[in-house]
């Protein structure tokens, strides 16, 4: 299919179309039935997350999903991450929840997991990837803790060729991203030749977007009025936020706007540990 734009004169434009505006309306609005995020924890459980098995969570930040799979699955869990801040909001969230018997964190980073070879049924990588320098080191480090026949699902949000690259270079450095990582190419290449099989590959695209604007969260319609504030007023929101702060958010709300734009397109594979 031809995705070119079409060149309309005026008069084509402005022309009065064979619907009247109510239908036009009606179906400019009508729902998709986008996936909301929470798919990522079914895929989990259809891959057979369930009571018995081994989770590792990489890069689990404050262990939010750490504890819902969890919860949901019976499983028990063991995350890493190298930020401080992340670890003792993890270790707040275990301790509220009383999983400290089924969840167990550390510090530590993909590149060099703290624990003994073919330990995990499962890894859950969640919106981490884009920031490993050794994206291959990583992988194969996964390959080497999941048990034979292991899984892994990897959720990760990818440039597409809508990225400008004046934009990709306003965007990657203040949210610490690794411009290599932002290919899909890049990412299924390097999989394969870390010892891992793609088994699925699943475009979520601005799904997730569109169900957060549907159900009422407004996500990114929030993130469109935040970036036009601090766009608008630069100094004052740098004077009350602090350089570092203000250019991490502002990228941060270029991201989601992006993503429903079709400029990044978020991805879930599941990667296989050959048996």
């Amino acid at each position: 299919m031809d995705n070119s734009p079409l060149s309309l004169s005026v008069e084509e434009i402005y022309r009065d179309s064979d619907m009247d505006e109510a239908e036009i309306t009606a179906i400019l609005d009508r729902s998709l039935q986008p996936r909301p995020s929470t798919m990522l924890y079914e895929k989990m459980l259809e891959l057979g997350l369930t009571v018995g098995s081994s989770l590792l969570d990489v890069g689990c930040r404050d262990a939010r999903h750490t504890c819902e799979l969890v919860q949901r699955s019976g499983a028990t869990a063991f995350g890493i991450d190298p930020v401080h801040d992340h670890f003792h909001h993890a270790q707040k969230r275990i301790k509220e929840l009383h999983l400290e018997e089924r969840v167990a964190i550390q510090r530590g980073r993909i590149e060099a997991i703290p624990t003994q070879a073919k330990r995990f049924d499962y890894i859950w990588c969640r919106d981490m990837l884009n920031h490993v320098s050794d994206l291959r080191r990583g992988l194969r480090e996964c390959l080497r803790v999941l048990k034979p026949s292991g899984s892994m699902l990897v959720y990760q949000t990818f440039a597409t060729d809508r990225l400008e690259p004046n934009e990709a270079a306003r965007l990657y450095p203040p949210l610490a991203i690794v411009p290599a990582n932002m290919s899909p190419a890049y990412f299924e290449e390097t999989s394969r030749r870390s010892g891992f099989q793609i088994t699925q590959k699943d475009l979520i695209g601005s799904e997730w977007r569109e169900a957060w604007e549907e159900d009422g969260t407004r996500t990114t319609s929030t993130q469109l009025l935040r970036l036009a504030r601090l766009r608008r007023k630069r100094d004052r929101y740098i004077a009350a936020l602090g350089r570092s702060y203000y250019e991490a958010e502002l990228a941060n709300c270029y991201w989601g706007v992006y993503q429903m734009l079709g400029k990044l397109c978020p991805i879930c594979y599941i990667l296989r540990k050959p048996g």
